[in-house]
């Protein structure tokens, strides 16, 4: 097995941590490569899919590994595709059909849904839009039944190993053995450091997150759309004030105790949010 080494290794969370409704990708590249410069190897893990994951990496001087689709896949920069686990996404799109049709169920499907109005519900540009329903292991709904209902769909998949992850617009759907720890721990088989091993990190705001905070020697918890942080605990929580290329920045380098830097970052203005 081929091996890297790094000081810091820091996985983190997209939507809601390090981009906020800006979804200034190229600040967020240099976010990440600014740490990079410092021995910090910084790996995205995200709903996204592949096509989105790697236009990311296309805009940083330092590619990483990264996650996508909650943990259903990994990516190294050398490769053109990624790794996949568990069940992929036509399997999963053919048992949702028919979970909603034999138990009454309302949502709907990324295959149900236009470009359009994934464009209008998540302001991704068209071909953002197209890039997000390139799904490759997992298949995020719109759910329309009940709240109360979601706990039995919830247990129906349980029972034929898949599992739903809740995101911030929508419900993700994938095999039961996927998520971002898992994957996290994957990666983490590549890396060493001639003193010992590298200090990992974790980044996040949502509830998908949580295994992978959980794992990392320092966690750092971004708040949810409303304002909030999620309930959690840890022997190292870290709290971030706001979700951004510039505050995620400033927090890492506050506990790595590294230059600040974060001013010279530039920024854009365009928008979209979690999936």
């Amino acid at each position: 097995m081929k091996r890297f080494a790094a000081r810091w290794l820091v996985f983190t969370d997209l939507d809601g941590t390090l981009l906020d409704e800006r979804y200034d990708m190229r600040s967020a590249g240099s976010a990440m490569d600014t740490l990079h410069e410092y021995g910090c190897v910084c790996i995205p893990a995200s709903s996204k899919t592949h096509r989105e994951m790697s236009e990311l990496n296309k805009v940083r001087k330092f590619p990483s590994p990264y996650i996508l689709e909650n943990g259903a896949g990994l990516c190294w920069p050398s490769a053109t595709e990624p790794e996949l686990f568990g069940r992929q996404a036509a399997e999963i799109y053919d048992l949702l059909d028919h979970i909603r049709e034999e138990h009454k169920l309302r949502y709907r499907t990324f295959r149900d849904i236009s470009c359009e109005e994934l464009q209008a519900i998540t302001r991704l540009d068209e071909s953002g839009a197209i890039d997000a329903k390139q799904r490759a292991a997992s298949v995020p709904l719109v759910w329309e039944d009940d709240p109360a209902t979601l706990d039995k769909f919830s247990e129906i998949l349980g029972f034929i190993g898949l599992q739903v992850v809740h995101g911030g617009r929508f419900q993700t759907v994938l095999d039961a053995a996927c998520t971002k720890a898992t994957a996290m721990q994957k990666v983490l088989q590549h890396f060493h450091f001639e003193t010992g091993q590298p200090t990992i990190i974790a980044c996040g705001d949502a509830d998908n997150d949580l295994e992978m905070l959980t794992m990392a020697d320092i966690a750092v918890l971004f708040p949810s759309n409303n304002g909030e942080y999620l309930s959690f605990q840890h022997p190292a929580l870290h709290y971030c004030e706001a979700s951004g290329h510039e505050s995620w920045l400033a927090t890492l380098q506050h506990l790595l105790g590294l230059p600040d830097v974060a001013g010279e970052l530039t920024r854009s203005a365009t928008g979209a949010r979690e999936l």
